[in-house]
Order: C-alpha cells, then structure tokens, then sequence
C-alpha cells in the first residue's frame, strides 16, 4: 500500500512536470509589431508627456477606438472601408477642445494601405473644417498633422507631440 502511494506520488509529479513544462516547438516570433502595440506604446509616451497615469489601459479623457469594431467606428462611417483594415486603433480626446488625434492602421496589403491615407486624408481635410473656425491654437496642430507610412502600416498625428509619436512609430515597425 505504501509503494502504491509512493508510485502515485511520482506519477503525479510527473505528469505536473510535463503539463506544465513550456512548448519547446512555438512558432518564432515574426519580429512584426501590432497596431495595438504601437498606439499602447503612443498612450504610455503621452502620459509621461502629459504626467498623468493610464486609467484601464487608456489614457483619461481620450477614446480609443478598434478600427475594426462597426459599432465603435460610427462617427467614421464612410470615411474607411473596413475591408482594407488588418488592424486599427484611434485615440481621440473625449472632449471637443482638443484637436489631438492619432490613428495607427495596418492595411491588408499596399492597396489597402493606399486606401486608409486616402481616408486619413478625408479626416484631416474634415479636422480643418471643424478647427479652422473653432480655436485657433488647435486649429495650429490639425495643419502640423503627419501621415507617415511604413510598409502596410499608417500613422495619422495630430499632437502637439507628433515628432515624439513619429519617432516612437518608425522605431515600432521596422
């Protein structure tokens, strides 16, 4: 009876050794980074910038948006084609005194990609329009606004830290 326990004993160390040992076989990392990586480490420089802590992974006052949610992506109905969108993010100020906004997408192909700029565009030029009649300082940033593209994925900026968020951005996508 005692052998029997001290078998079991063994058994069970065993099988809790190998159940719980890492897969040696998972797949090597594609050296890629995700758009949910690059807005995160976006969010992390801006509260840094701005001395404020990330509320739930957010920082406090803004929205970000997955741009491949229909529903989170209502008020930029027919600007995107969901279709061109591998993965999107938007962070947008909550509150409409503050022209800062900042879109980071990865395209399904160069096409796609040609498309979501062409839609960064159509956001700008109605950024403009909001901003160049409402508050003059804001409406300063919307004309810096940046859309860089590297590979399949794109950057939208406006920020008064857009040059900080570029460099974070080229870094990010290789």
């Amino acid at each position: 009876m005692k052998n029997l326990k001290l078998m079991l004993v063994a058994l069970l160390m065993i099988v809790l050794t190998v159940g719980c040992s890492k897969d040696k076989q998972e797949t090597p990392s594609s050296g890629e980074v995700s758009p949910k990586e690059v807005i995160n480490q976006i969010q992390a420089e801006l509260a840094k910038a701005y001395d404020v802590s990330l509320e739930d992974g957010v920082l406090p006052g803004y929205a970000l948006i997955d741009m491949t949610n229909q529903d989170e992506m209502a008020m930029y109905e027919g600007i995107f084609n969901p279709e061109d969108i591998k993965s999107g993010y938007i962070l947008q100020n909550l509150m409409n005194v503050r022209s800062e906004l900042i879109m980071v997408a990865e395209g399904k192909d160069a096409k796609a990609t040609e498309s979501i700029k062409s839609s960064y565009e159509k956001v700008l030029s109605n950024q403009e329009a909001t901003w160049s009649t409402y508050l003059p300082d804001q409406y300063e940033l919307v004309k810096n606004n940046k859309i860089k593209t590297k590979g399949n994925y794109i950057l939208y900026v406006t920020s008064e830290e857009s040059e900080k968020i570029i460099k974070l951005f080229e870094k990010a996508v290789k």
